[in-house]
C-alpha cells in the first residue's frame, strides 16, 4: 500500500489495511479514546471491534455489507479525501490478501478474521488486551517508524 507513518498503527489495526496517516500522536490518542469505552487505558477484543465494525459500517456507503476499494478509502485516518485515482499495485494486492472469496470486496467476515489477527498480533503481552504503549510496539514491528 501507502508508506506507512510513525504512530499509524491504532489506525491500522482498526481499520484493518495499511494507510497513509499522520505521524501525530494526538490522533492515535484520539482513536485510542474513542475506542476505549470504559476508559481503563486498554482495549478489550469487545472495544477493538466494536470500534472496527463501526468504522466498517460507515465506510460501506451502500450498506450492502461488503467494502470495495473505492469505500475502503474512507477508512484512511484523513477520511479518504485524496483526489480520486487509480489504487496502487500494493492496493490492490492488500485487497486480494484479505478478499478469501475474490470477489474483489472485503465482506464483513473477511474483516472480522483480519481484525482478529490484527488483534493478536498488537497484543504483544498475551494478556487479552491491547495497552496504548502495545499500539506503538505494534506499530515498530511493522515497520512504522519510532
Amino acid at each position: 500500500m501507502q508508506t506507512l507513518v510513525p504512530f499509524a498503527a491504532l489506525a491500522l489495526l482498526l481499520a484493518g489495511s495499511p494507510a497513509a496517516a499522520q505521524s501525530a500522536p494526538a490522533m492515535v490518542e484520539a482513536l485510542f479514546g474513542r475506542a476505549d469505552l470504559n476508559n481503563d487505558g486498554l482495549l478489550s477484543p469487545a472495544e477493538f471491534h466494536a470500534a472496527r465494525e463501526t468504522l466498517f459500517a460507515r465506510a460501506d456507503a451502500n450498506d450492502d455489507g461488503r467494502l470495495t476499494m473505492s469505500e475502503a478509502r474512507a477508512l484512511r485516518p484523513e477520511g479518504g479525501s485524496r483526489e480520486r485515482r487509480r489504487p496502487s499495485r500494493e492496493a490492490i494486492q492488500a485487497l486480494r490478501s484479505i478478499d478469501r472469496n475474490n470477489d474483489r470486496a472485503i465482506d464483513i467476515g473477511e474483516f472480522r478474521v483480519l481484525g482478529s489477527q490484527r488483534f493478536a498480533a498488537a497484543d504483544i503481552d498475551r494478556d487479552g488486551y491491547i495497552a496504548r504503549g502495545e499500539i506503538a510496539a505494534f506499530g515498530r514491528s511493522m515497520g512504522m517508524g519510532d
